[in-house]
């Protein structure tokens, strides 16, 4: 077992908590969440087979302010980590015309400010590493509109954009940086929709199935793993078809 840490921001949850149990079996594991909960306990307790150690903390990323207090706590204690997944986010859907400003202000925080916030910290202790690996979990929706989605999907470009050119930035640094590009993926949303919205949804994909969070912390694992050395500044879309 590696003595190395990844960082999962977001990671009480469905892909979250899939990245959490997927990469806990690799690497040591640190994720975040916005409030102490429950949930964050059935996480540690499902990766209690794995033969590292599994933490969370309480973090908002959208607070610039909380990020400034955990993360220089965090490499003091664990050093510089060798990944950081950005999975943490938000949708707040609404139609461009009835969104409010602070909802707009809330989704672009949560999914994209709070990146900046993370890596401003993080960044130069892997830098001196010399070594590691990101991934921004990005959406199909910032590559293919969505009804509702203008903030979201405004969010989830802007990832896509920062992750190129950060990859230029850092990569003679021996870190790399690409984007998932997960579609719809099962998760407490998808089982609240009515059956035959749900079965017209599934027609809308080539392979004609939703995705599972399991198969997106996978293509995690390999984005940060031995088998992608060679591959950064990349989108890799994991949809089913649905933007073929």
């Amino acid at each position: 077992m590696t003595k190395q840490w990844v960082l999962v921001t977001g990671g009480s949850r469905g892909i979250g908590r899939a990245l959490v149990v997927e990469l806990s079996k690799q690497w040591n594991v640190v994720f975040t969440c916005r409030s102490d909960r429950p949930q964050n306990a059935e996480v540690i307790e499902a990766c209690t087979d794995t033969p590292g150690w599994i933490e969370h903390c309480v973090c908002d990323g959208s607070d610039e302010q909380a990020v400034d207090l955990v993360a220089p706590e965090l490499l003091a204690r664990h050093g510089a980590p060798f990944a950081v997944i950005h999975n943490a986010g938000i949708t707040l859907d609404s139609l461009l015309i009835q969104q409010t400003g602070e909802r707009w202000r809330q989704v672009i925080d949560t999914n994209l400010n709070a990146i900046f916030y993370w890596n401003r910290h993080l960044l130069p202790a892997m830098m001196a590493q010399g070594e590691g690996a990101m991934v921004l979990m990005s959406s199909v929706s910032g590559i293919k509109g969505n009804i509702g989605q203008t903030a979201y999907g405004a969010s989830k470009a802007a990832m896509i954009g920062m992750g190129k050119s950060l990859a230029l930035e850092v990569a003679r640094f021996g870190i790399r940086v690409n984007c998932l590009l997960p579609g719809i993926i099962e998760s407490e949303m998808t089982e609240a929709i009515p059956a035959e919205a749900l079965k017209a949804l599934r027609k809308q994909i080539p392979l004609r199935r939703l995705g599972k969070a399991s198969e997106v912390a996978r293509a995690t694992a390999f984005l940060i793993g031995e088998d992608s050395r060679y591959m950064t500044g990349q989108t890799l879309i994991l949809d089913g078809g649905l933007t073929a």
